[in-house]
């Protein structure tokens, strides 16, 4: 199926939205309600309703991707991160920060939201399910090694039907607080929601019988 983004052109700014990839956090219509009018009918984000700075600013700090934006100033447009990196939310998704292809199709933003809850209706994007499955992931003490290596590569991300998240090109993974707990070139994060090693897959897709693409 076809994506359907939404654009909302302003007179130094167009917004986009890509309804498939939003997963409800509410960020945009708590910082910004005067732009972002869900209770409107048809058209909804008023990009003029802002300044310029604040609304790209804001939407820069969208964690799915779902909002982009393009600057009548092509140099204020977002910057690639310095450093790839994926933080694990506690009970919710994988927030990816990198410049980023999925199934060898470079992502239109440089933000990504991915399930791990295996509940998501739009895998491996996260839908917010989380929040209704009751998602645990224990203490959100992670472990693993950091070792040096090139971490601002475009970041390769792929699925495992009805398996695991295949991520390959180096990057960082970070825990709420921001700090980092691992890094390697290559990791199998989980995204059935079972693995006892949270956020790496341990096979439990096997045993619970999983399904996704």
């Amino acid at each position: 199926m076809a994506k359907k983004i939404q654009t909302y052109q302003g007179e130094n700014i167009t917004v986009h939205f890509d309804a498939s990839r939003c997963m409800h956090a509410g960020k945009c219509v708590h910082d910004l309600p005067e732009v972002f009018r869900p209770e409107s009918r048809g058209r909804w984000i008023f990009p003029d309703a802002a300044d310029v700075e604040a609304l790209s600013e804001m939407i820069a700090t969208c964690p799915s991707g779902a909002l982009t934006y393009v600057r009548m100033d092509v140099s204020k447009s977002e910057k690639k991160p310095e450093v790839n990196s994926i933080s694990v939310m506690p009970g919710g998704p994988l927030y990816v920060h990198a410049d980023m292809e999925i199934h060898d199709v470079p992502e239109p933003s440089y933000r990504a939201a991915l399930c791990r809850c295996g509940a998501s209706c739009a895998p491996p994007y996260c839908d917010g399910a989380h929040k209704s499955a009751g998602f645990k992931d224990g203490s959100g003490d992670f472990s693993g090694q950091v070792e040096e290596i090139s971490i601002n590569g475009c970041l390769s991300i792929s699925t495992v039907s009805d398996g695991p998240l295949l991520i390959k090109g180096g990057c960082q993974l970070r825990d709420i607080k921001g700090t980092v707990f691992a890094s390697h070139e290559q990791f199998v994060l989980c995204r059935c929601g079972a693995s006892a090693n949270k956020p790496y897959c341990d096979g439990s897709h096997v045993g619970i019988n999983f399904k996704a693409d």
